[in-house]
């Protein structure tokens, strides 16, 4: 196997093992609201890096270790983490203009 074929094989060996917290939300306990935001922004970027990589592997000519169900799970775990970075988002500028009031 070439250098490619296993670093696609790590690649998906990885998705494998934290798949089943990719819908899960980030756990913002001792977190200030920019480092959990960051953290959101993070997670956004490499569902979308792959999202990608999945989809160009499952429409490549050499085949892949990837599913239509790993595309699928891929797809929703980016929806739901960018739907919880508005959400912390909102709660930040919330948080902001109540201590502008308070000020």
């Amino acid at each position: 196997m070439d250098s490619k074929g296993s670093h696609n094989q790590l690649d998906y060996a990885t998705y494998r093992e934290i798949m089943g917290d990719l819908l899960q939300p980030i756990s913002s306990e001792g977190l200030d609201l920019d480092t959990l935001k960051r953290l959101y922004e993070s997670k956004v970027v490499y569902l979308e890096n792959l999202r990608i990589k999945c989809f160009v592997e499952m429409n490549s000519d050499r085949g892949s270790h990837f599913t239509a169900e790993d595309q699928a799970l891929i797809v929703k775990a980016a929806a739901e983490a960018n739907r919880q970075l508005r959400q912390v988002v909102l709660l930040a500028i919330t948080d902001n203009l109540a201590k502008r009031q308070v000020s």
